[in-house]
C-alpha cells in the first residue's frame, strides 16, 4: 500500500463552497485509501481578505464533513521561513526585484495582446542597473518580487490526466512577494509543500500553469528534481456551465448543513462525479475510500446537479440505522416510530420535526378543523383497551369511524391526522396511530376539539 502525505490548503477568504469541499474530499480519501497522512492547512497570508469568520466558517464544515487531519498550521505563523528562502534565492539570482505600478504592467498586457502576442512579463526589470535600483530603493518606489523561471519545458506524470508537459516561456515569471511584503500562494505553498514533505498534490486543472511554474521554483529551492506527484480534475460547474466561487458564495457548506444534509451525501456525490464510477449510497467513510479511485476521474468538467444532491441524502438518511441517528441527533422516538416515518424524511430537519411531534405533550395548532369527523373517531377511539393500537385494530377503527359518518377516504384521513399530527404529508394513517399511545392520542384531540368550539 502506498504510503503518502497530502494536504488541504483552504483561504479564509470566504466560505467554503462545495468545489473546495470537493479538493478536500478527493484528497482525504485518496490520502485514507493509501494510509497515508492529511495536512490541514490556512492559507491566510493574503491578510486584507482573510477574516476570522471565514476561517471558523472552514474549521466547521471541516468538522462536520468528519475530515480528521495529523497535522496543521497556518502560513501568517510562516513568515520568516519565507522571508529566509527569498534571501537565498536571491543570493543565486534567482529572483528579482521590480518596479512596474500594476497601471503600467496593464498597459503592458494590453500592448502585448493589441499585437497578437501573449501577455507575457517581458522582464524589463532585469535591464535595470544595480545603480539604477537603488534610485528607485531611495526614492521609495514600490517593488515587488518575481522568480525568473527557466527557459524549458516542464514535464510531469499527472496521475489523472497522464502525460504533461507546459513551455515556461508562455508565462511570466510569478509574482512571488507585493510591494507591501506580502508574499503570493505559489510561493508560500512550494516552500510549505517541502517543508511538509508532502507527496501528493490534488487540485483542478485551473493549477496547471500553477504546477508547471511551481515545479521550477521547487527544483530551485530544493536544489534537486521535483519528487512530488500531482493531479488535476475537472472542476465542477454548476447547472448553467459557471464555475463555483466563495465569492459569490455558491452553495456554501454553511447553508448545506443548515438544510438538514448528511454530510455523507456530500461525500458520496463528490467522490465519485466526474468519474466512470456509479454514485452509490455508502454510509460509512472507509467503505467509501475502498470505492473510491482516483484514476477514473476524465476531462469533461460534471455538472453539479443539487436535486441529485438531495435525493442522494434522502437515501442515505433512510438507510442509517436507528441507533446511529439516534445518537447523532439525540433523538427522542423510539425505533418503532422511527421505522414508521422514516420514508416521509428527506434530511435531518424532518428527523428534528418529526422527533418533536412524536414527543409527548406535543400539542398541534390547527385551524379549520372538521369537528364532525374529529369527535367521531374520538368517540369510538376512546372504547379501545389497548394503550397502543396494532395495525389491523387502527384499520378496523378507521373503518367503523368511516361507516358512522359516511365519510371515506382523504376527506376522512385528514381531519384526523391534522388533529393528531398538524400535518398534511404523513404515512399512513393507520400506521401512526400505532406509534402514539392512546392517552397521547385523545389529549391532542381534546385539545384541538376545544380550540375548534
Amino acid at each position: 500500500m502506498l504510503n503518502c502525505k497530502v494536504r488541504f490548503a483552504p483561504s479564509p477568504t470566504g466560505y467554503m463552497h462545495i468545489g473546495n469541499a470537493r479538493v478536500a474530499i478527493i484528497n482525504y480519501l485518496f490520502c485514507k485509501k493509501n494510509n497515508g497522512k492529511f495536512l490541514f492547512r490556512i492559507d491566510d497570508t493574503d491578510s486584507q481578505r482573510s477574516k476570522k469568520e471565514y476561517e471558523d466558517a472552514i474549521l466547521n464544515d471541516i468538522k462536520w464533513l468528519g475530515i480528521e487531519y495529523d497535522e496543521t498550521f497556518r502560513q501568517s505563523a510562516r513568515l520568516d521561513r519565507y522571508n529566509e528562502v527569498l534571501e537565498i534565492l536571491n543570493k543565486k539570482g534567482l529572483v528579482y526585484k521590480c518596479f512596474e505600478t500594476e497601471e503600467e504592467l496593464e498597459f503592458k498586457r494590453k500592448r502585448a495582446l493589441l499585437k497578437g502576442q501573449p501577455p507575457v512579463y517581458d522582464r524589463e526589470a532585469l535591464t535595470l542597473t544595480q545603480s539604477q535600483i537603488e534610485d528607485m530603493e531611495i526614492s521609495s518606489i514600490p517593488s515587488y518580487w518575481r522568480f525568473k523561471l527557466p527557459n524549458k519545458v516542464v514535464r510531469w506524470d499527472d496521475i489523472v490526466i497522464g502525460n504533461t508537459s507546459y513551455a515556461l516561456s508562455n508565462i511570466s515569471d510569478p509574482v512571488i512577494a507585493k510591494s507591501d511584503g506580502t508574499f503570493l500562494y505559489s510561493f508560500c505553498s512550494v516552500i510549505d509543500d517541502l517543508d511538509s514533505c508532502i507527496t501528493h498534490v490534488l487540485r483542478g486543472q485551473d493549477h496547471v500553469t500553477n504546477t508547471a511554474a511551481q515545479i521550477a521554483m521547487i527544483e530551485a529551492i530544493s536544489g534537486k528534481q521535483c519528487n512530488i506527484k500531482f493531479g488535476h480534475f475537472s472542476l465542477l460547474v454548476n447547472k448553467d456551465g459557471a464555475q463555483f466561487s466563495k465569492r459569490l458564495g455558491s452553495l456554501n457548506l454553511g447553508k448545506l448543513r443548515d438544510g438538514g444534509l448528511d454530510p455523507m451525501a456530500i461525500w458520496n456525490l463528490l467522490a465519485t462525479l466526474g468519474t466512470s464510477k456509479d454514485i452509490e449510497t455508502f454510509i460509512d467513510l472507509d467503505e467509501l475510500a475502498n470505492y473510491f479511485d482516483i484514476s477514473s476521474f476524465g476531462t469533461n468538467s460534471p455538472k453539479f446537479d443539487t436535486d441529485l444532491l438531495f435525493n442522494l441524502n434522502k437515501k442515505i438518511i433512510r438507510c442509517t440505522p436507528y441507533e446511529r441517528l439516534k445518537t447523532r441527533l439525540s433523538l427522542k422516538m423510539s425505533e418503532q416510530q422511527h421505522s414508521v416515518i422514516r420514508d416521509n424524511i428527506y434530511n435531518y430537519n424532518d428527523l428534528k420535526k418529526w422527533d418533536k411531534i412524536l414527543s409527548p405533550g406535543y400539542i398541534p395548532n390547527i385551524h379549520n378543523l372538521n369537528i364532525g369527523v374529529v369527535k367521531s373517531f374520538k368517540e369510538l377511539f376512546e372504547k379501545e383497551r389497548n394503550e397502543f393500537l396494532s395495525r389491523d385494530g387502527a384499520t378496523n377503527l378507521l373503518k367503523a369511524v368511516s361507516e358512522k359518518t359516511e365519510i371515506k377516504g382523504k376527506d376522512l384521513y385528514m381531519p384526523i391526522q391534522n388533529a393528531i399530527l398538524g400535518l398534511e404529508n404523513a404515512p399512513r394513517l393507520a400506521d401512526t396511530l400505532t406509534i402514539l399511545s392512546k392517552n397521547e392520542i385523545l389529549t391532542r384531540l381534546s385539545a384541538n376539539i376545544l380550540a375548534s368550539s
